[in-house]
């Protein structure tokens, strides 16, 4: 099965000030969803934001290592990490996107969304590949995160392009991974 999941953000401890989402222990509750999930014939794909450095003082990349599945990262915002470190815990790391062909549907994967209403001048370059990108490959889903859950509402606007989009951003997920079949029934 192929799943996918985005913005951990693993000690990353400011981000609990800046999302109303996030809660001590949400580290735990992702990997706990992980384990209890995903099996050896599974494949995941990280769309950015995985770790805000690499020491692992809880165990935590020490778990995500353990995972039974292939892990994918598609680098997001917030992968700049020393290069030496990502390959440590994905088995491929893609730069920027990544193009999924599924039962005749073509998905387009990345961090981020074909339009932030947020309007962050510093990514809106990213962002207008992105629909770039999903127009050129004649996609029928782009699967994104990014974008986080906030009290003053959802910031992606895809729909306002017509592209069908899911962010999989754990904040709106329940901390867990979705399915690719999830995404389609949805879609």
């Amino acid at each position: 099965m192929i799943f996918f999941i985005s913005d951990t953000h693993f000690y990353h401890r400011n981000i609990i000030n800046l999302s109303a989402f996030r809660f001590e222990g949400f580290e735990n509750r992702i990997l706990e969803n992980l384990e209890r999930i995903l099996t050896e014939r599974d494949i995941l794909y990280h769309l950015g934001d995985f770790t805000w450095h690499g020491e692992d003082k809880d165990g935590f990349l020490k778990r995500w290592q353990a995972l039974p599945c292939k892990k994918v990262l598609v680098k997001g915002n917030h992968d700049e990490i020393p290069a030496k470190i990502l390959p440590l815990y994905f088995d491929e790391i893609v730069p920027f996107f990544k193009l999924l062909d599924f039962r005749g549907k073509r998905f387009l994967l990345s961090h981020y969304p074909a339009l932030d209403l947020r309007k962050k001048e510093r990514y809106r370059d990213r962002i207008a590949r992105v629909r770039w990108l999903f127009n050129f490959y004649k996609c029928d889903y782009l699967i994104h995160g990014h974008v986080h859950r906030n009290i003053e509402g959802i910031h992606c606007g895809c729909y306002l392009y017509g592209i069908k989009c899911f962010n999989v951003n754990v904040e709106f997920t329940g901390y867990r991974p979705v399915s690719i079949e999830e995404v389609i029934k949805v879609g």
